[in-house]
């Protein structure tokens, strides 16, 4: 279970993080948040189930016009349903790491940006998109890092 923290206490964190010197991880810790999003942004988008288990048992995702859905039953739930009533399919082009900041030895926040496009489903011409996102990722007792956060907005 992933131990919560409000934003002022992740803000908290973080400076003293910066202050103590823990921002300054290994080349090992950097490749272990690189691995954990290898396999998460490979085929298990596009399973609800595989997707979900990425997440902390009790983690969130914090979509943009919709209520906050917590647990990997809800998120998987939620997957399942948002591609149902989806008006569109997504064929991503590409992914940037815009940052990957860790918040001492269990925190990490990664923030990145993904680009591609919608494919109606029915007729029409595709549409591109860009989309911003921000992970708050926890390293749990047997080292897997699970997403305890997710937030994202559209910017085209």
């Amino acid at each position: 279970m992933v131990t919560r923290l409000s934003v002022p206490g992740l803000l908290l964190l973080s400076l003293a993080a910066h202050r103590a010197g823990l921002l300054a991880q290994t080349s090992a810790d950097t490749a272990s948040v690189q691995a954990f999003y290898a396999a998460w942004f490979g085929p298990a988008q596009q399973d609800p189930v595989t997707y979900a288990s990425f997440y902390a048992a009790d983690g969130y995702i914090l979509p943009p016009n919709a209520p906050p859905v917590q647990g990997r039953d809800a998120i998987a739930e939620w997957q399942r349903r948002t591609r149902a009533e989806a008006t569109y399919t997504v064929r991503p082009e590409g992914i940037r790491v815009d940052e990957i900041r860790f918040l001492g030895p269990t925190w990490v926040i990664h923030r990145g940006t993904l680009w591609g496009q919608r494919l109606p489903k029915g007729a029409g011409e595709p549409t591109p998109f860009e989309t911003k996102y921000l992970d708050v990722l926890h390293r749990e007792g047997d080292g897997a890092w699970k997403v305890a956060y997710r937030i994202w907005s559209d910017s085209r």
